[in-house]
């Protein structure tokens, strides 16, 4: 059995996944490591492949594609409870989780830091609600109300990726934005009810492609960065929220958002309703209640 295990859906990278994979397994024959390949076949089949093969002793699972399939790989090594080094090479719709861990997008340079070993040991929340009443870790945020909107209508388009397809998803959302969540935020700080279109629980500082939702999020510091509008918004100061969240300068307006480190938090929305993410997969779509988010420190080694 090689050292090292790489899986990637064989479709992405339209289309060029399964030439790419060939390309990364002769970057690491030329290096002298041995790696397998495993190819996605459906949705969830990633977790599927990452805890079988975490169970069968590899010491490092690479995830080639976007945030999704990282995210499906993290949930496979997580559920394995094994001590198994993880890799990204990103070559997806938005690679947010890649560029929080300043994974660039050139095969060999991902590469190359999975050779050296080169990383760190990072934060993994796990959320509880929705969907997944058993959890579903993730390694970039948590996201309630609006953009998890915006998210879920960027993922339906077919022919636009990346930052075009969450400004169209924008746009779209725009022309009917989202009512407010009456919602109670229970933290280790504060316990306190809000009426809110936004709830951002970070590890890394980007989502969505562009918007800096957690600018001065560190992804090793054992907190998440908790965000939230604390007041429901008109379309024209949600549009200039957004313009916020492009700088990253959303913070210092205290009276639109509040935002602090928190090592877990907890959501109840009595009427229901809730759409909901973790790095771009659906926790509830609009059928959730309750969620408790907790962080573990440290819980698996990135290379980067």
């Amino acid at each position: 059995m090689a050292e090292y295990l790489l899986i990637i859906n064989p479709n992405s990278s339209k289309g060029k996944g399964r030439a790419k994979a060939q390309t990364i397994r002769n970057l690491f024959l030329e290096n002298g490591k041995s790696i397998d390949i495993s190819y996605t076949r459906r949705e969830g089949h990633a977790f599927e492949l990452a805890l079988e093969g975490a169970n069968s002793g590899y010491s490092a699972i690479i995830a080639c594609g976007g945030d999704g399939s990282v995210n499906e790989v993290v949930n496979g090594i997580m559920r394995s409870g094994k001590a198994v080094k993880m890799g990204i090479i990103p070559i997806g719709r938005g690679n947010d989780i890649a560029w929080n861990y300043g994974i660039k997008g050139r095969l060999e340079d991902s590469v190359s830091k999975i050779i050296k070993g080169d990383g760190r040991y990072v934060d993994v929340g796990i959320v509880k609600g929705g969907r997944y009443p058993d959890g579903r870790y993730f390694l970039n945020g948590n996201g309630y109300g609006f953009e998890p909107l915006v998210t879920f209508l960027a993922m339906d388009f077919k022919k636009v990726n990346g930052i075009i397809s969450y400004v169209l998803a924008f746009i779209r959302i725009m022309l009917s934005p989202p009512k407010p969540y009456e919602i109670v935020i229970k933290t280790e700080r504060e316990e306190r009810k809000v009426s809110t279109q936004q709830i951002s629980i970070s590890i890394g500082r980007r989502m969505g492609s562009t918007f800096i939702l957690a600018p001065d999020a560190v992804v090793d510091d054992g907190y998440f960065d908790l965000m939230y509008t604390i007041h429901p918004f008109t379309r024209f100061s949600l549009i200039l929220a957004v313009l916020r969240f492009l700088r990253g300068t959303h913070l210092k307006d205290k009276k639109d958002f509040e935002g602090y480190r928190t090592r877990s938090v907890r959501l109840s929305c009595p009427l229901g309703g809730v759409y909901s993410h973790v790095d771009g997969e659906i926790v509830s779509y609009g059928d959730g209640f309750d969620f408790d988010i907790d962080i573990i420190e440290k819980g698996i080694y990135i290379f980067s």
